[in-house]
């Protein structure tokens, strides 16, 4: 389904002008104005059968008790203005309180998250000689964004799941893979993908992630774009640090081994939370797998 709006920038949009609004000390400039319209856009974009974060839901409860003025906006403002700064920016304080528990517990998850990749890699690196790991980030270009929703996302991951799962292809083979997913100003949704093979069965870690990106954009109908972080240039940033840690990792070299294990922690780094989902398809929807 097309959207006729970039549903991820609406919504972090949304939760910006949330967190802004609450940690006021005054009513900022054109405020009214500013609320009105992204009242009008997330309008555009609200499912009531998604789960929001907190900071959306302090606007969603704003747009449902005004939902019968939003055709008007001349009207919606004149409305709005009947409604005191304060007031407003006390339910956005209560919603936002919320989210920030949420965003804690965020955190807490990804630490779990983050320990239990680096123990399974671990052990990977244990048991094989030899590993090669593999890094690809999955997303839409910035034209095919105002078409991808949160619903498009979740059914392409989907079926890239049943592929990893099925080893389909060019997954065959699989001996570990990991996935998060991620909503950034930028590049809206995305995913990292992490993907580690025997490296006596694989040896080319570009030409996996290509045909990856390649499967991806298959699965999205010509509407998805990937990163292949082994390209020549993009290896080199970390090679003259010493701290390449994809592509062929030997049990033998500690360092690799090291610096595979510290790579690998990017996936589900605590400390990117500007980058969590603000909606869900579902509340128990898994960002990361």
């Amino acid at each position: 389904m097309s959207n006729i709006a970039n549903e991820s920038k609406i919504l972090i949009n949304v939760e910006l002008f949330v967190e802004d609004i609450s940690n006021r000390k005054s009513k900022p400039y054109k405020f009214y104005k500013r609320l009105m319209d992204l009242l009008i856009k997330l309008d555009q974009i609200y499912n009531p059968d998604f789960h929001y974060v907190p900071a959306i839901d302090a606007m969603i409860e704003l747009l449902l008790d005004l939902n019968e003025y939003l055709d008007d906006p001349q009207y919606l403002y004149k409305r709005l203005t009947e409604i005191s700064f304060e007031e407003i920016q006390r339910n956005f304080k209560r919603h936002y309180r919320g989210h920030k528990r949420q965003l804690r517990d965020h955190r807490h998850s990804e630490s779990e998250n983050t320990r239990t990749l680096v123990g399974r890699m671990q052990e990977v690196s244990d048991k094989y000689s030899r590993i090669l790991v593999v890094r690809v980030d999955l997303a839409y270009p910035l034209k095919y964004q105002n078409q991808i929703g949160i619903q498009q996302f979740s059914d392409d991951m989907d079926v890239l799941r049943t592929r990893l799962r099925d080893q389909d292809k060019v997954f065959k083979g699989l001996i570990e893979y990991a996935w998060a997913l991620e909503q950034g100003e930028d590049k809206g949704y995305h995913c990292h993908l992490l993907l580690v093979y025997k490296g006596r069965e694989r040896r080319n870690a570009y030409s996996v992630a290509d045909r990856v990106g390649k499967l991806w954009k298959n699965i999205t109908e010509e509407q998805g774009c990937h990163f292949n972080c082994h390209t020549a240039a993009y290896l080199k940033q970390f090679t003259d640090r010493n701290r390449l840690g994809i592509g062929m990792i030997h049990r033998n070299s500690l360092d690799e081994v090291d610096n595979m294990l510290n790579t690998v922690t990017y996936l589900v780094r605590p400390e990117k939370e500007s980058q969590h989902l603000r909606v869900k398809t579902r509340k128990r929807m898994h960002t990361f797998g």
